[in-house]
């Protein structure tokens, strides 16, 4: 039986067999041991078995000593996503090296999740470097496999990771890695909330059997979204707040969900009340009309161009 059978919010089955809480904590913007420390706690006692970090975050160390004091739960109770960038320059090396950070920072044997954070360099890469930009991903991916002893379906439960997925990626990204992947990514992470609902994107990894993990569910705490009549309309149906609405619609629409927050009573609502609310289809419909193609995160915009 899954370590996360009766986890609170229930599970995705990956395609390569492994599962996954659908809700977790994202620790972003979560800065010291200290707040961590409080959010982890929380987070735990609230019913919390998923951790999303990654390497840019700068954090890894702070979730790693945290995790150490886990109250009753084995490393096997916790699942735990961080990503790794790629990079044009020493792209081989920074691999393994990314890797080997990553396990040391977390203090584990093993990642369950990893996600390659970007489509290109994030730092130095050229949107216009179409060709460069593509031989990197494939360069990447490749080495992952190579440094993680990744040598049949599915991936074995003995090696460094468990499960491989993407963030960022758009249609076309995910359709030149299916040239050369050894393994389907289990897991694209992107923004979605109502104002950009990526309606093509999302059926591509329905269809592909790969899961929608979103981001940015609270649009950067815009005060439009908050005004908009079908919020307030669904606020006063359901007796909730429109964080809780936003929220919602990310799990009503069969996506994953990290609801980032270190105040220990928003981290216990952002879970238990989200899953309480059960949007209709005319709810979700009504919600994805606010569609305006409007993103938050400046950092992502430039990937829906040809990259």
């Amino acid at each position: 039986m899954s370590h996360f059978t009766n986890v609170v919010g229930g599970v995705f089955k990956f395609s390569d067999g492994h599962e996954m809480p659908r809700v977790g904590l994202g620790i972003s913007r979560i800065e010291t041991q200290e707040a961590l420390d409080v959010s982890v706690e929380a987070a735990l006692k609230s019913g919390y078995r998923l951790f999303d970090t990654a390497n840019l975050y700068k954090n890894e160390h702070f979730l790693g000593n945290s995790l150490k004091a886990i109250f009753g739960l084995t490393r096997e109770d916790v699942f735990i996503t961080t990503k790794v960038r790629t990079l044009n320059e020493n792209t081989v090396e920074e691999v393994e090296k990314q890797l080997a950070n990553s396990l040391a920072k977390l203090q584990t044997d093993y990642i369950d999740l990893l996600l390659i954070h970007y489509p290109r360099d994030r730092d130095t890469g050229n949107d216009d470097d179409y060709e460069v930009n593509k031989s990197r991903r494939k360069i990447f991916l490749t080495q992952i496999y190579t440094v993680c002893f990744i040598l049949s379906v599915p991936i074995s439960d003995s090696g460094k990771l468990r499960s491989i997925g993407v963030s960022n990626y758009e249609v076309y990204h995910l359709v030149e890695m299916f040239e050369y992947a050894k393994h389907r990514p289990v897991l694209n992470q992107y923004e979605y909330q109502p104002y950009l609902t990526r309606p093509t994107l999302k059926k591509y990894c329905d269809l592909n059997n790969i899961v929608v993990q979103s981001y940015s569910s609270l649009c950067w705490g815009d005060q439009d979204i908050l005004q908009e009549d079908i919020i307030i309309q669904l606020c006063k149906k359901y007796n909730q707040t429109p964080q809780a609405i936003l929220y919602a619609f990310a799990y009503c629409s069969n996506t994953s969900m990290i609801p980032k927050s270190a105040t220990p009573s928003r981290i216990h609502d952002n879970l238990h009340n989200t899953i309480t609310i059960r949007l209709t289809d005319e709810d979700l419909k009504s919600l994805r009309a606010l569609d305006k193609g409007k993103s938050f995160p400046a950092i992502g915009q430039t990937w829906r161009y040809f990259i």
